[in-house]
């Protein structure tokens, strides 16, 4: 199984990279500086599963907090919280130095590299405000103690290669 080429169309913040993060919260050297982030001998952050603390963080915003994933409907409660918060980080570039993008869930659409996409401006331009996104996001922001460098949510494009 190979790997492919995608592009990536969906509303939200450019959070940079572990090197370059896009928010006021960075250290000397660019990397996330977060209280919620584990913090090495030398006090940087251990942003190395920064996907995983972001998912967790968002949960327990929403009120989940569970860790067996054996537990009776523990998938279902899970599934719900993720509804409720509406957001996730996903990835941009190359699982080896890949970026972070905070977006509204239901936003993104994604084309292999040999597809074309039809992006309709109007949807655009009015389906953020008639589905809330903006609002999911500032909550998602609050949660994480995250100011981004970039000026609002905005529709992004963006690469992915996995």
């Amino acid at each position: 199984m190979g790997m492919s080429a995608y592009a990536h169309l969906a509303y939200g913040y450019d959070l940079g990279s572990g090197e370059d993060f896009k928010a006021a919260e960075r250290g000397e050297y660019g990397s996330p500086k977060l209280p919620w982030l584990p913090v090495d001998e030398d006090g940087d952050s251990e942003y190395d599963d920064f996907g995983v603390a972001v998912e967790n963080r968002l949960l327990a915003s929403a009120g989940f907090t569970e860790t067996d994933w054996q537990a009776e409907g523990h998938f279902a409660r899970k599934r719900d919280a993720e509804k409720r918060v509406g957001v996730q980080l996903t990835y941009s570039g190359h699982s080896d130095y890949a970026g972070w993008v905070l977006i509204a869930k239901e936003s993104e659409r994604s084309v292999e590299w040999d597809e074309a996409m039809v992006v309709d401006l109007g949807e655009l331009t009015n389906r953020p405000s008639y589905e809330g996104w903006d609002i999911k996001l500032a909550d998602a922001l609050t949660a994480l103690a995250i100011t981004p460098t970039q000026d609002g949510p905005k529709w992004l494009v963006f690469p992915s290669y996995g």
